[in-house]
């Protein structure tokens, strides 16, 4: 419970009575006293109180009448009777007409304290009841805004079962975000203006319904970007009114403008595609992607452009390129976001992260285009010298061959091979060079030539380097492995 008030004319109990509820095994936020029954009807007239102590004798105004007035009020509190002997009787009748519970005179720490948690189980029900309440209640608005088409059935039903809760003068209904104010400790909530309803609707927007006399002082609170409805009356009318208040937002999504209702024009088609824009991030022309989106959406804002033909564009574009591009996005990486444009808080606010992350995508695009040509134009080389270790070969040669820049074709030739190019030359040679030593009977200094060794002094060098054998020595330790082999 957050307020006990405490209704006593004797001031040592009443005090006494503050300071056991102080002490009380239940969660009180304020304590609050009056000397009488008016004083206390004030109090409950002026703000909500959970628990409401009271004697029964009391001058001005007694108990039993105190508790009869705040039963009838709004938001009535849990009442309980503090009595003597001899208003016995009093107390009981008081039961019977909706009082909690009571007490006799003196008034005993250890019950009053047990009464007191009863309440507060009795409070955590009456809350639970009232949000359950509230969820069924805001969940209809919903069906009546948003799902439940007009004139079925059910539609009818739910207008006919919460009409009593809602406007019944003429309203303007107004789609836009939380409502707030900048206070000493940041962002706070701003109060309503009186007899304005809120209501959840798409993402972060609200529908504010608002009474004509209400109007300007509401209209004077919105954040932009906003939109109005028309004039409406009813429950009824309240789909029709939050669909032309949505449609204003999203113009005034592009013009940062309160926009009312639209009045009829001419559109034309946007004169750009997804497919469009998807071809020109394959360029890593992201500052061009930019500018036509800017330009589109200032035609938007002109009213020459419908703002859902420009959210279809970019939500096809978004999807073209995490399509194109799935294995390259980055994991911790976020595109798909940029497909819903009215999740943003305005076009302004959509451009400037997209753009960022545009740069950001076609600076890696590129790197990782440029590598992957590079392995590929390294796995052409190896092709071309395994087909063309035998002639005269050095790096300067395949690297022209596939156009690379030399510096750059030893550097990735030693990733992709694990060796640098001379020593993989050496080893092709080598290993055709074995090949014949075993399966001819090519004199050595032919063989040498015929792999691609012009001097012989130097691949007898390469070959015992590499093999631990000269070339006479290699045929010969070969010839006698294959003669124990046959035996």
């Amino acid at each position: 419970m957050r307020t006990v008030l405490i209704a006593e004319d004797e001031k040592l109990i009443r005090q006494g009575l503050e300071a056991m509820v102080r002490r009380a095994p239940v969660p009180v936020e304020e304590i609050l006293s009056a000397k009488d029954g008016e004083e206390a009807l004030e109090i409950l007239r002026r703000q909500a109180v959970d628990v409401l102590i009271t004697d029964i004798r009391m001058p001005r105004m007694d108990g039993i009448a105190l508790a009869e007035q705040a039963a009838a009020l709004p938001n009535p509190p849990l009442i309980l009777v503090v009595s003597g002997y001899d208003d016995f009787n009093y107390a009981v009748s008081m039961l019977r007409q909706g009082v909690h519970d009571y007490l006799l005179k003196p008034v005993e720490r250890q019950r009053l304290f047990g009464v007191l948690e009863k309440m507060e189980e009795k409070l955590k029900e009456r809350q639970k009841e009232e949000q359950n309440a509230s969820r069924q209640y805001f969940h209809a608005i919903r069906l009546i805004m948003l799902e439940q088409e007009e004139g079925r059935e059910e539609y009818q039903s739910l207008v006919e079962r919460y009409e009593a809760d809602f406007i019944k003068e003429d309203y303007v209904a107004y789609c836009a975000g939380e409502l707030s104010e900048d206070d000493e400790k940041g962002t706070a909530a701003q109060k309503l203006p009186e007899g304005v309803l809120r209501y959840p609707a798409t993402g972060e927007l609200f529908l504010y319904v608002s009474p004509l006399e209400r109007q300007e002082s509401m209209e004077g609170l919105l954040p932009m970007p906003a939109g109005s409805s028309r004039k409406h009356r009813g429950l009824a009318q309240l789909r029709a009114a939050y669909r032309e208040a949505y449609e204003a937002w999203q113009r005034s999504f592009f013009t940062l403008d309160l926009e009312k209702e639209e009045t009829a024009g001419n559109r034309t088609p946007l004169a750009v595609s997804g497919k469009q824009l998807l071809g020109m991030v394959s360029l890593s022309w992201d500052k061009e992607v930019s500018k036509l989106l800017g330009e589109q959406a200032e035609i938007v804002a002109k009213g020459e452009g419908a703002p859902e033909e420009f959210a279809r564009i970019c939500s096809e574009f978004i999807k073209e390129l995490c399509g194109t591009y799935e294995n390259l996005i980055e994991p911790d990486d976020d595109p798909v976001r940029f497909a819903q444009l009215w999740n943003f808080r305005d076009i302004d606010g959509y451009l400037e992260e997209l753009e960022e992350w545009l740069g950001r995508f076609c600076e890696q695009l590129a790197v990782k285009f440029a590598d992957y040509e590079n392995k590929q134009k390294i796995r052409q080389a190896v092709q071309y010298m395994q087909t063309h270790f035998t002639e005269p070969l050095n790096m300067a040669v395949v690297s022209n061959y596939v156009s690379m820049n030399y510096s750059l074709f030893s550097l990735l030739f030693k990733q992709y091979t694990g060796t640098n190019f001379v020593s993989y030359l050496q080893e092709l040679r080598i290993r055709e060079m074995r090949r014949l030593l075993e399966t001819t009977d090519l004199r050595v200094n032919e063989i040498g030539r015929k792999v691609g060794f012009l001097d012989e002094k130097h691949f007898l060098k390469v070959f015992k380097a590499a093999t631990g054998f000269s070339p006479t020595e290699y045929r010969k330790a070969n010839a006698m492995m294959e003669k124990k082999e046959t035996k």
